[in-house]
């Protein structure tokens, strides 16, 4: 699945901010918060082999981190990643707090009473 130019608009509008992200995600249906979700993971997971994780810490928390850490980042910074991954940082340690997954699931946990389901 392709990221839409909504997702995206979404994602630069939270400016690596968790509580602007949940504030926006907050008016969302169901539907919508699954979506974001399922496109936030199809981002992520692509950056999550090679070469990519060539550059990346060891750990499989780590890699995670890093690929989710890129995408809360937004559409340019996420593109030039993919065009040139010798840019992946190996590490993100001092950015987790930057981390814009989970968000939609936290919302939807909240106001529908269930998780999206996707991971």
């Amino acid at each position: 699945m392709e990221t839409s130019d909504l997702f995206w608009s979404i994602i630069a509008r939270a400016a690596l901010d968790r509580e602007k992200l949940k504030d926006i995600l907050g008016t969302f249906t169901k539907e919508e918060l699954i979506r974001f979700q399922e496109e936030f993971v199809d981002a992520s997971v692509e950056l999550q082999s090679e070469p990519y994780t060539d550059y990346m810490e060891e750990s499989e928390d780590g890699m995670e981190d890093i690929a989710n850490w890129i995408v809360s980042n937004g559409k340019d910074f996420y593109f030039s990643i993919l065009e040139s991954p010798k840019n992946t940082p190996i590490s993100v340690n001092d950015h987790i707090h930057q981390i814009l997954y989970g968000i939609a699931d936290e919302v939807c946990m909240e106001k529908y009473g269930e998780s999206t389901g996707i991971y």
